[in-house]
């Protein structure tokens, strides 16, 4: 529920319900929106790489003139993804999450009790790579001086006919009375009978897809594991000292099945007393190969490989890691002359992936990107570089 926080002469509406546009909305789209969102009040947000509108009930008692979105003033303000908790009193806390191109998620404006803020933290937190802020009112009165552009304004949508009036009373507990429960119960069978017809329709349209599918051959994705499953096997095994009877690591790698720490040889150090692992012949260095113990086979997560490598750009970009994403590759199978086209399938499309990462290997939060494997991970002078496929339908 929407309330108000007070910050200097300001007055800031905080936990609305925001919706993205491609193109700044009209106000036939704002009232359609409204009245979905059972909302008479609404912001209208144009972020530097969004639109974004806001909707929320009216406050009972509170005239929407001079009133502003706190989300909406803000949502620019940090490195994105980001997402704030601050106290605005005591048993009242308020809670945005912002992300991809700056964009309020859809339930990232939440002004409610801790545990409400903390259970739609943990909504949130299957995205990766958020950077956290906390803090009260007083951080959030420096966070807004430091914003240059102008506040967004809230404008009520009140008295419009295609809005009926059943909402304006929302506030104040009126739609639990007489015809305003009866209307509103007609509403939401209305919606859920389309939407029943929707994913029927759906359902219908799946169902003709799966049987004009071709066939596709098997994949290379089903027998190796998961990315993010080797690169955690990958960082357990090379936890190691640094440094084992005066022998020093000197670069460590991962295959899909072991790992390989080589240890050289230091001042004062002897291959009488060493690491364990294989002696190099001229003494100076010591290969040790530790079993990952991986499960090599893993479900078919394949999606359409445009779809697949869009998804592992953005997390790239957002990290701020190198990613060379080679052309996606898929060969017909050759027809030898004199022979009819081959009836098998062409091979999946599949794509080679480098990804260089300047942090350490176990701060790496690898989302679950589809049809990803890696095949190797090595130390590199300035971090890690991983390489492997991402294996498309």
């Amino acid at each position: 529920m929407a309330g108000i926080i007070q910050l200097g002469k300001r007055r800031w509406v905080a936990g609305m319900t925001w919706a993205s546009y491609e193109d700044t909305p009209n106000k036939a789209e704002l009232r359609e929106d409204a009245q979905r969102l059972h909302a008479t009040w609404a912001a209208v947000r144009i972020g530097e790489d969004c639109i974004q509108g806001g909707f929320c009930s009216a406050i009972q008692g509170v005239k929407v003139p001079k009133l502003y979105s706190l989300a909406a003033m803000l949502a620019d303000s940090r490195k994105q993804p980001w997402l704030g908790i601050f106290k605005i009193e005591e048993d009242l806390w308020w809670y945005v999450a912002v992300r991809d191109g700056h964009a309020i998620l859809p339930d990232g404006d939440i002004l409610g009790g801790k545990e409400e803020i903390y259970a739609a933290r943990e909504r949130h937190s299957g995205y990766t790579d958020w950077n956290y802020v906390e803090g009260d009112l007083e951080l959030l009165e420096t966070l807004i001086k430091d914003v240059d552009d102008g506040p967004t304004r809230i404008r009520s949508l009140d008295g419009n006919p295609h809005l009926p009036k059943i909402l304006a009373g929302a506030a104040i507990g009126l739609l639990a009375a007489g015809a305003g429960a009866w209307w509103l119960h007609l509403q939401h069978e209305q919606e859920a009978a389309k939407q029943r017809a929707a994913m029927a329709r759906m359902r219908e349209q799946l169902s003709k897809e799966r049987l004009n599918d071709k066939p596709i051959v098997s994949t290379p994705a089903t027998s190796m594991p998961p990315a993010k499953d080797f690169l955690g096997s990958c960082g357990d095994a090379i936890t190691l000292p640094i440094s084992q009877y005066g022998w020093l690591i000197d670069s460590v790698s991962c295959a899909v099945d072991h790992a390989s720490v080589i240890w050289a040889r230091k001042d004062g150090a002897t291959i009488e007393f060493r690491p364990e692992g294989e002696l190099s012949d001229d003494g100076e260095k010591v290969t040790q190969t530790i079993s990952l113990g991986l499960n090599q086979q893993s479900k078919d997560d394949r999606i359409q490989l445009g779809d697949a490598a869009h998804r592992l750009r953005a997390w790239a970009q957002a990290a701020g890691f190198k990613l060379d994403l080679k052309p996606p590759t898929n060969q017909k199978p050759p027809t030898l002359p004199g022979a009819d086209a081959p009836a098998a399938p062409p091979p999946p499309p599949e794509q080679g992936v480098n990804i260089s990462i300047n942090i350490s290997l176990f701060d790496l939060d690898l989302p679950d990107i589809p049809g990803l494997r890696l095949s190797t991970i090595n130390m590199t002078p300035t971090g890690w570089e991983l390489t492997g496929a991402l294996y498309g339908r």
